[in-house]
């Protein structure tokens, strides 16, 4: 019999993979790991010039319950977005491994408007799922898939053919 993974443990698990996932698509990823002091957010993630704050929630049920976002991350979204950056989002993977972008302002006003949990259908009308927000990065940053294959740490010497002129 499997035994369940604890929370702490999934998050993780969801985090790393996040991070992973970002990086495959030649984002430049730092995960915060364990801060004793309240981390503001789970990834830094910065491409072509522009930095994201994403904080990643794994729900273990069908919904994500908004009292999950802590005081000091919708802070560090905040100072963060005022300091020129753009706006803080939560990641939230859902039970069927679905993963959705939000940002913490459009999260700030349904918990405002009453709301004490979302489903993947909130998160979908309100915020985008990873793959359309990976879409929407490629096309501002005129980013596209011949961009990245070639290996950066091949030999310099090397001629790149791929994508590259």
């Amino acid at each position: 019999m499997r035994q369940k993974m604890s929370n702490k443990a999934a998050g993780t698990r969801f985090e790393n993979a996040f991070a992973e996932e970002l990086a495959a698509h030649w984002f430049w990823v730092h995960l915060f790991q364990d801060n004793k002091n309240g981390q503001p957010c789970d990834v830094i993630a910065c491409r072509n010039g522009n930095a994201y704050l994403i904080d990643c929630k794994d729900c273990q049920t069908k919904f994500f319950v908004l009292s999950r976002m802590e005081e000091n991350q919708l802070n560090a979204m905040k100072l963060f977005q005022m300091t020129g950056n753009g706006i803080g989002l939560f990641a939230i993977r859902f039970q069927d491994g679905a993963i959705y972008l939000v940002s913490y302002d459009r999260l700030e006003e349904l918990k405002a408007a009453g709301f004490g949990r979302i489903d993947a259908t909130v998160c979908r009308t309100q915020g985008m799922s990873l793959l359309e927000w990976l879409a929407e990065r490629n096309k501002e940053d005129g980013w596209g898939e011949n961009n990245a294959d070639c290996d950066w740490q091949r030999d310099k010497s090397e001629k790149c053919t791929k994508g590259f002129a």
